[in-house]
């Protein structure tokens, strides 16, 4: 629909769709621990944590250095993209930004890589699953798939239809394994800011980075981990949970509505074709050793 409308149909909307990405959507994360308890995380094994905190780090590290290296981009533009691709999306970019100091048009492009192979992979994933498992036969369980979904695909909306895509259970183990890479972004922030080598760590006070990574901390993450504590010790209601639970569906399906409206085909295109190809190269990195890893260890 943003594609096919004028954008000044969709510009009423725009303030009622900023609340919507940002604010349902974390809360409707955090209210997604209501699904789930500290016994399933135990169910998915180590794998359920190696996988995305490998991904995290060999994806920040090829990134930086393919786009450094090959695309000729200053470091701090691969470190953004590097970041949106490998810890949360957009999220992640825009906290990075606040400690390498990139500048707005740098950012923008950063979280526009992020809405087009995040899409991409939003959408394709579920059909390779189905190609996989229906026509060629392979034995792969659908929790494999939801850890693959949430250490390879970039924001968490995403993360959620696609595994919602396969099944409940695959959504659940989705959703579980890309928390374990948002809640590392605090500390990825942490040692970016502090790493004594890095130059933007030099041009700031360290109060201002302080400031900055306060901010940036993805306390919707936290209240995701503390509401399945809440769930893990049967401190929630009964009666309360289905009614919970439809309104944190009703919040993420709202979240994904205005992203989706918000999202222009046009928009994403003239980001720049050395950030554009750095994030395509990310995503298939992405795909093909976050399957390797889950075949090894999942």
């Amino acid at each position: 629909a943003a594609n096919t409308m004028p954008k000044h149909w969709l510009a009423p909307l725009a303030p009622g769709m900023q609340f919507a990405r940002h604010h349902l959507l974390r809360l409707g994360v955090a209210l997604y621990g209501l699904r789930l308890t500290f016994g399933a995380i135990a169910a998915l094994g180590v794998g359920g944590v190696v996988v995305p905190l490998t991904m995290l780090v060999a994806t920040l590290l090829f990134g930086t250095w393919v786009g450094s290296s090959i695309f000729g981009l200053s470091r701090r533009e691969a470190i953004l993209v590097s970041a949106g691709s490998a810890v949360c999306g957009a999220a992640a970019a825009i906290a990075v930004s606040s400690v390498v100091r990139t500048d707005d048009r740098q950012t923008a492009v950063a979280v526009a890589t992020v809405v087009l192979f995040g899409t991409v992979g939003m959408l394709l994933y579920p059909w390779l699953y189905e190609l996989a498992t229906l026509h060629w036969h392979l034995a792969i369980s659908e929790r494999s798939f939801g850890i693959f979904a949430g250490a390879t695909l970039h924001e968490v909306a995403q993360v959620i239809a696609s595994g919602k895509m396969v099944s409940d259970g695959a959504a659940d183990a989705a959703v579980v394994a890309k928390m374990v890479r948002v809640l590392a972004l605090g500390p990825l922030l942490l040692v970016m800011a502090l790493w004594p080598r890095t130059s933007w760590s030099q041009e700031s006070g360290g109060s201002r980075n302080l400031r900055g990574l306060l901010r940036s901390v993805p306390w919707f993450a936290l209240g995701f981990v503390a509401v399945m504590a809440l769930n893990s010790a049967q401190m929630v209601p009964a009666d309360w949970k289905p009614v919970l639970i439809g309104f944190d569906n009703w919040m993420l399906a709202c979240a994904m509505l205005a992203i989706g409206l918000h999202t222009r085909i046009g928009d994403l295109l003239r980001a720049g074709r050395k950030p554009l190809a750095l994030a395509g190269v990310l995503f298939l990195f992405l795909m093909v050793v976050g399957a390797a890893l889950c075949a090894l260890l999942v």
